[in-house]
């Protein structure tokens, strides 16, 4: 009776999932002009996709840019959702209003926030950095170029971990509230400060949580596209490059870089780059479940 049940599920995920997975490592051991190409017209080439892979500067290039995204845009946005969160968990008053607006980022389309920081944020012109430094008379300030080669990968780390702080301060809140109070009681009668609080019943409390969100956080910067396909108006501008822009111009056709390397057709080799990412997704998760040890904290 159980298998009647299952059958649907596990049919839509080898049909949707496991076959396109492998079939794009199959992909990956070969060279084919596009993907209309028949399969007796591919040429086998064994490893020689990967290792012209880890040879490509714009790929060692953009992976590094996802390990920036990963490691100093999570280090600031976990720093202030905890921030927010820990702040509205003792608030009475305005409490929803603060979360709501925390939060709007995250219903706003991708697309429209691009254009918003693009255009009426970093503008050079009119922008809103712009206006507040020079108004300040800090001209220096006033006068980066921030969607420049050189300030764009910094002006997308602001812009994105802007858009994703709200997420992650729901998920800590969400958990926070669900604490005891009890536990904090006890604390104040015992003189504990807040500090010590925090570190010592807030965050043990919060480690399963902790890990599902760098999980979600991982998986994001690792498949991180969109924002990198239009902050630039180059899309395989180095400067702002991921894996998966680059995998999508190897598969679908893209224009010549400039400054590093080209991305002329190679579904063999953007197919590699899909496998590379799903190991590194992989290797992340084994690392982030084996954080912090394996004492388990209930409440």
């Amino acid at each position: 009776m159980l298998a009647k049940f299952l059958s649907p599920i596990v049919l839509v995920y080898f049909i949707f999932f496991a076959y396109p997975t492998v079939r794009t490592v199959y992909m990956s051991f070969f060279k084919m002009k596009n993907l209309a190409q028949p399969t007796s017209e591919w040429t086998f080439v064994g490893l020689q996709n990967y290792l012209d892979l880890f040879k490509n500067p714009l790929f060692l290039t953009s992976y590094k840019n996802i390990v920036m995204i990963g490691f100093l845009g999570g280090l600031a946005v976990f720093l202030i959702a905890l921030f927010f969160a820990v702040s509205l968990t003792g608030m009475t008053k305005g409490k929803k209003l603060l979360r709501a607006i925390i939060y709007l980022p995250n219903i706003i389309t991708p697309v429209a926030l691009i254009t918003m920081w693009r255009q009426y944020v970093f503008n050079i012109d009119y922008g809103l950095l712009h206006s507040f430094f020079k108004f300040f008379h800090l001209d220096a300030l006033a006068n980066i170029p921030w969607t420049s080669t050189e300030w764009a990968f910094r002006a997308m780390m602001v812009a994105f971990c802007f858009g994703s702080v709200g997420y992650y301060m729901i998920i800590y809140l969400s958990a926070m509230e669900n604490i005891p109070s009890d536990y904090y009681d006890y604390a104040a009668l015992e003189g504990a400060g807040q500090f010590y609080v925090f570190r010592k019943i807030t965050m043990p409390l919060l480690r399963d949580t902790t890990r599902t969100a760098l999980t979600f956080w991982a998986i994001g910067a690792i498949n991180f596209f969109l924002w990198s396909r239009l902050f630039n108006v180059n899309a395989l501008e180095p400067s702002t490059l991921v894996p998966a822009n680059l995998m999508f111009s190897l598969v679908f056709g893209g224009s010549s870089s400039g400054s590093g390397g080209s991305a002329q057709i190679n579904v063999g080799g953007g197919c590699a780059i899909g496998v590379v990412l799903t190991l590194s997704v992989v290797a992340v998760f084994a690392i982030i479940n084996n954080l912090g040890g394996k004492d388990k904290y209930e409440y």
